[in-house]
């Protein structure tokens, strides 16, 4: 980042191909649409461009960035006036026939020769869904983006004990909702 604030534009490439792939999951995990992951992506990315001069070195920059996405997020939920649709991960979508599981990205599709494993998968999405957002947030950045608590505390603006009881009571309820689960395919 110091290299692109000082002018060098391929710098910012370098930066775009590095983090796209953790932002495509982080909203992806938020939103479950493939399309929509990568429009937020994009959005943030050109946001972070248009304000490189507002980060300061001595800041790490995933945290200046996944404040950014955070930020972005929360501007999105404010904007829609309905509530999300549930649906099941394996139902038919409305554009185009294909399941929410047929959109995942392939770095994320769970294994199709498994399938006590994609149904985990499928499971763990569902559960992931039902969480409050900001339980679900801190979950995805410690979890999947793995961030350390005082690097989420710093992202969502929130204290380090906040994001510890968040992320206390989202792995208690995942554990509720996956308590009872058993593969469909025992043997």
């Amino acid at each position: 980042m110091r290299r692109f604030q000082a002018g060098d534009v391929d710098a910012f490439t370098q930066l775009y191909e590095l983090h796209l792939r953790g932002l495509l999951n982080f909203f992806f995990r938020l939103c479950w649409d493939a399309s929509l992951a990568e429009d937020f992506a994009q959005e943030v990315l050109l946001r972070v461009f248009k304000s490189a001069k507002q980060w300061e070195p001595n800041a790490k920059f995933t945290t200046f960035l996944y404040r950014v996405a955070r930020n972005f997020w929360i501007d999105h939920c404010r904007l829609l006036s309905t509530q999300k649709e549930k649906v099941s991960l394996n139902a038919p979508g409305d554009k185009d026939d294909l399941s929410l599981m047929d959109r995942l990205p392939d770095d994320i599709r769970p294994p199709e020769d498994d399938l006590d494993r994609r149904e985990l998968y499928g499971a763990i999405m569902k559960a992931l869904d039902q969480l409050p957002e900001e339980q679900r947030m801190v979950f995805v950045l410690s979890e999947i983006e793995e961030m350390k608590y005082h690097e989420i505390a710093e992202v969502m603006d929130i204290p380090v004990g906040t994001v510890k009881s968040r992320m206390h009571t989202a792995v208690a309820k995942l554990q509720e909702l996956l308590g009872d689960y058993k593969p469909l395919n025992t043997r």
